[in-house]
C-alpha cells in the first residue's frame, strides 16, 4: 500500500565498497529490528554472509514488534539502524510522526497474504472479507496491536472502496468482534488462534506464512481459504532508519546489502523454507499454502484509519481523568443558574453514560486550591467505576464530589500546571485496555503568573507522550469567555479533541459529546 512517498537508497556507494573486495577491516556494527514473523530466517540470512558482502559490516538482527520499532523511530528513542517491519503500513506512520521521509533499501523483502484457516473439513464458503467477518466462530485476533487482524478489515475496507455505505457495513460488521475483545486478549497471538482452532472449531485469521510455520512445526493441517475478492499482503520492507549523523551513509551501504543478500537466490529458498514468498507475491512452491490469489489495496487510508480508530473505541473502555475549573468566574450567573451550576448537572448526565467497567477520576482546580503552588485538589483517584470505595461505590463517590464543586469557587485560573499534572498522573497509570485521557472543563484561561507558559506546556506534551501509551487531552471551553484558540492547541498536541459551548444552554450537550470523544493509536 502506497502510504508515503519512499525514498529508494541509490547504489552506487554500495557498488564501490564491493569494488575494494574481500579485506573489511573493523567492520562496524549496525543494528535491524525485524519482525518477529520474519527475525529468525533474515538473522539465519545475515549470519550466512560474509562481512564484506554486507557493505563491511556486522549486522545484529533483533526481534521486534513492529509497533514497538515504529514508535522508537517515531520519538527518536533507541533507533535501530535498519527496520523491517511486517507491513509499508508502520513505516507510513512513523513518517507521519517525524514529518520527514525514510530511505528504503527494499520496498519488499518478502511476502505473506492473510487468510483464513479452519479444520480440514468445516472450511466455509465466503465471498468477500465482508462477509468473514461476520462468520460464526471467527477468531481474528486483536486489531488493537495485531497488524495481521488490521489486514482482514483493511481488505473489507479495500473490497468497499469509495462507496460509503459499504464501508458502514464494514464498521457495524466490526461491533460485535469489539464488543467480545476483551474476552479474546490472547488471541492477539496468532499461534494461539490456529491451537484454538484445531482444537475447538472454528475459523482463524492468519498468515501464509504463520500458517505453514505451524503445520511444519506441529503436523496440523489446516484447509485455508481466502475470498474471491483477493488477499491483503504484508510486504516486509527495509527500511534505513540511522538517525542522521557519520554512520547514517554507512547504514544505507548496509541496507542495500542486507536487502542484496535477502533477494539472492539462497537467500529467497531461506525465505521460502521459512513460508514466506517472494516480494512478487508468486505462490509457494509445492502447493503449501493459499496459492494464487490477488493482492488487495487500499485506495482511501483516511477512511481505513479512521474505520481502525472507530473499533478502538468500540473495543475500549474509558480510563478518564476529569478536571473541572473552579475558579471565581465559574460562580458567574447562567441564566437561571451559575457556570458551575450548569456545570455539575451536566457532569452527572455525561457519567451516567459510561459503564461499570470505565475508570473515572475527578480533580477540580484553581490557583493554589492544593495548597502553596498546587493549583488542582485530587477528589477522586482513577477507579472503576463498580469499584467499592469504603462502602460505596466509585460511581457514587464521582456523584458526591461532583456536587461538591460549588463549594470549591474562588480564585484564578490555574490552566497550565494543572493540565501538565492531570497528564503525567494519566500516563504514570497508563492502562493498555483501556483508552487514557484527561478532560477539562474551564471558562477562562491560565492565570497563574508562576506557573509554565504555553509553549513551554504545547512542547512538553508533545515530549511526553508516547506514540505505544497515547493519553490524550479533551478540552470543553465554557462560554465565549474561555480561550477556545489555547485549549484547541492544548488539545492538538496530544491528538485530543476540543469543544466549546458558547452559552449555558449547550454546556450540557457539549460536555456529553467531549465525553464520547475517544482518540484511537
Amino acid at each position: 500500500m502506497a502510504v508515503v512517498l519512499l525514498l529508494v537508497v541509490g547504489g552506487g556507494v554500495y557498488a564501490a565498497q564491493k569494488a575494494f573486495g574481500s579485506g573489511c577491516k573493523n567492520p562496524q556494527t549496525f543494528s535491524l529490528a525485524a519482525d518477529p514473523a520474519i527475525a529468525d530466517v533474515v538473522e539465519q540470512i545475515v549470519a550466512d554472509t560474509p562481512a564484506e558482502d554486507l557493505g563491511c559490516a556486522n549486522v545484529d538482527v533483533t526481534a521486534t514488534e513492529s509497533g514497538n520499532a515504529s514508535a522508537a523511530v517515531s520519538m527518536g528513542v533507541d533507533v535501530p539502524s535498519l527496520w523491517i517491519p511486517d507491513s509499508a503500513l508502520w513505516v507510513g506512520k512513523a513518517v507521519r510522526a517525524t514529518g520527514s521521509l525514510v530511505d528504503v533499501a527494499s520496498q519488499s523483502v518478502a511476502s505473506s497474504p492473510v487468510l483464513i484457516a479452519a479444520r480440514k473439513d468445516e472450511v466455509p464458503f465466503f465471498d468477500s472479507w465482508l462477509t468473514a467477518l461476520q462468520l460464526k466462530g471467527l477468531r481474528i485476533g486483536n486489531p488493537l496491536t495485531n497488524t495481521v487482524s488490521d489486514a482482514a478489515i483493511l481488505g473489507a475496507l479495500a473490497e468497499a472502496g469509495t462507496d460509503a455505505d459499504a464501508v458502514d457495513s464494514v464498521s457495524a460488521a466490526l461491533v460485535p468482534i469489539a464488543q467480545a475483545q476483551a474476552d479474546t486478549r490472547g488471541e492477539a497471538d496468532p499461534v494461539v488462534r490456529l491451537e484454538e482452532t484445531a482444537a475447538g472449531g472454528g475459523v482463524s485469521v492468519v498468515s501464509e506464512q504463520t500458517l505453514v510455520d505451524f503445520q511444519d512445526s506441529t503436523g496440523t493441517e489446516f484447509g485455508v481459504t481466502a475470498p474471491p475478492t483477493g488477499s491483503f499482503f504484508l510486504n516486509f520492507p527495509l527500511a534505513v532508519t540511522e538517525p542522521e549523523g557519520a554512520g547514517r551513509e554507512a547504514a544505507k551501504t548496509a541496507g542495500l546489502a542486507v536487502a542484496d543478500a535477502l533477494a539472492s537466490e539462497s537467500g529467497l529458498q531461506a525465505l521460502s523454507e521459512a513460508g514466506f514468498r517472494a516480494p512478487d507475491n508468486a505462490p509457494l512452491s509445492d502447493g503449501r499454502g493459499l496459492g494464487d490469489v490477488a493482492a488487495l489495496t487500499i485506495t482511501d487510508q483516511q477512511t481505513a484509519e479512521t474505520t481502525l480508530r472507530r473499533y478502538q473505541v468500540l473495543a475500549l473502555p474509558s480510563r478518564t481523568l476529569v478536571m473541572e475549573d473552579v475558579s471565581g468566574s465559574m460562580g458567574y450567573s447562567a441564566g437561571a443558574d451559575t457556570r458551575i451550576g450548569l456545570t455539575v448537572q451536566a457532569s452527572e448526565t455525561g457519567s451516567a453514560l459510561f459503564p461499570d467497567n470505565a475508570a473515572l477520576g475527578l480533580w477540580a482546580f484553581s490557583i493554589g486550591l492544593g495548597g502553596g503552588s498546587q493549583d488542582y485538589r485530587e477528589l477522586a483517584p482513577i477507579r472503576q467505576l463498580d469499584e467499592n470505595v469504603d462502602g460505596t461505590t466509585q460511581r457514587e463517590l464521582i456523584r458526591q464530589q461532583t456536587r461538591s464543586l460549588p463549594g470549591l469557587v474562588g480564585g484564578g485560573t490555574g490552566l497550565y500546571d494543572t493540565t501538565l499534572a492531570a497528564f503525567r498522573q494519566v500516563k504514570e497509570g497508563y492502562d493498555p485496555d483501556y483508552i487514557n485521557s484527561v478532560i477539562i472543563l474551564t471558562d477562562g484561561s491560565n492565570e497563574d503568573p508562576g506557573s509554565i507558559s504555553l509553549d513551554e506546556l504545547l512542547a512538553t506534551l508533545r515530549a511526553e507522550q508516547d506514540p505505544t501509551k497515547p493519553v490524550i487531552i479533551v478540552t470543553i471551553g465554557i462560554t465565549d469567555d474561555a480561550d477556545a484558540g489555547v485549549l484547541q492547541q492544548i488539545s492538538a498536541a496530544t491528538g485530543g479533541t476540543s469543544f466549546l459551548a458558547r452559552n449555558p444552554a449547550e454546556i450540557p450537550n457539549v460536555f456529553v459529546n467531549a465525553l464520547k470523544s475517544r482518540a484511537g493509536r
